[in-house]
């Protein structure tokens, strides 16, 4: 959630995002919303430069609305790029409790790298793999990369070093709903 020309707000978890919503009277997109939010978006790819184009390869993240040709078919500026964006949806996770020694409801495959031709190279991480990222620069002790059985929270967009991985068509789902780092944003809905 940014105003025109402020820096996105990171470093929240899918909770705290959905409660700054509920402050001000609003609520996250719902997946199928940001798609449709996101339709018309241009994909720069490598050429991605945060200025004249969608934030997909720089060094961090701009202020939004700064990236005049970063705009969707809807006037919504940067869904491409930048910071990725905390959606309601989330997937569910493995099925595996804490100890156990096997997944005991393996329903989707692992992870895929990119999406098909059809759809260009937009990352697609995640699916039944989540595990809690707690971002070390906040005092945090970092990602636990062991999955769990918690459901992952779905985030899209891509972030600032996606390159050709980010794009409207983006999803990512590897992190708990109570992971927080520096490229996970939100967006909210009336």
């Amino acid at each position: 959630m940014s105003k025109q020309n402020a820096g996105p707000a990171v470093f929240l978890t899918w909770f705290q995002a959905q409660q700054a919503c509920a402050l001000s009277g609003k609520r996250l997109l719902t997946n199928a919303e940001w798609q449709m939010a996101a339709a018309g978006t241009p994909d720069p790819g490598l050429a991605g430069d945060g200025v004249t184009t969608c934030n997909t390869n720089t060094s961090g993240p701009r202020p939004a609305g700064t990236s005049p040709n970063c705009v969707s078919n809807w006037g919504v500026n940067d869904m491409v790029g930048n910071v990725q964006e905390w959606v309601a949806d989330w997937i569910q996770g493995p099925g595996r409790s804490p100890g156990s020694s096997g997944i005991t409801n393996n329903w989707s495959p692992g992870v895929q790298a990119e999406a098909t031709p059809t759809y260009g190279k937009d990352s697609i991480v995640g699916l039944n793999e989540a595990y809690h990222g707690e971002s070390p620069q906040l005092g945090g002790v970092g990602d636990d990369s062991n999955t769990d059985g918690l459901p992952a929270g779905i985030a899209r967009g891509g972030i600032w070093t996606s390159r050709e991985g980010g794009g409207v068509f983006a999803l990512f789902a590897e992190h708990t709903p109570s992971s927080l780092n520096n490229a996970t944003g939100f967006r909210c809905a009336r």
